[in-house]
């Protein structure tokens, strides 16, 4: 093999592993998703079904709650797993997570808030369709940015260390 067909397959190979550990840690990041996904859909249903009847100022401030609780379960589970081996648990990381969990909250509650004000106000759905139809939308939009967020500022690559 010459010099330069090495070369090649040398940068080949690093492009396969970057890209393998770049699907890996997403797939981590989708499961744990998931599992805030199943929380902050579970605690708006929950206080849904125990505060029914109740229109898009209740339902932002249920959603509210369900993702304060999502972001806690997602900071253990991220930082366990996700990007275990970038986790440091210091000041700088805990505080750029919490940075990044307002941000959440922020485009969570905005994309909440503009979806079940729409629809409240160009259908007849009821609360549970409506704020489950608005949690989707919010939840796609968040769990986006914060992705990029987490990959990018909280858990960014460490000097010396391989980008993902």
């Amino acid at each position: 093999m010459s010099d330069e067909a090495g070369a090649e397959a040398s940068v080949r190979e690093a492009e396969d592993s970057r890209l393998g550990r770049f699907a890996r840690r997403f797939g981590k990041f989708s499961v744990v998703g998931v599992g805030n996904a199943v929380v902050d859909v579970g605690v708006l249903n929950l206080l849904i079904w125990m505060y029914a009847g109740q229109g898009a100022m209740q339902l932002a401030a249920f959603n509210l709650a369900a993702i304060i609780l999502a972001n806690a379960n997602s900071y253990v589970w991220n930082t366990l797993w996700t990007f275990r081996d970038k986790a440091e648990g210091d000041a700088r990381q805990r505080t750029l997570f919490s940075l990044q969990a307002l941000a959440n909250v922020g485009v969570n509650a905005g994309a909440f808030w503009v979806c079940a004000t729409v629809i409240f106000a160009y259908t007849s759905l009821s609360p549970t369709v409506g704020g489950n139809l608005a949690k989707a939308v919010s939840v796609a939009v968040a769990f986006a940015v914060s992705f990029l967020l987490l990959r990018h500022l909280v858990f960014a690559k460490k000097e010396g260390g391989d980008e993902d």
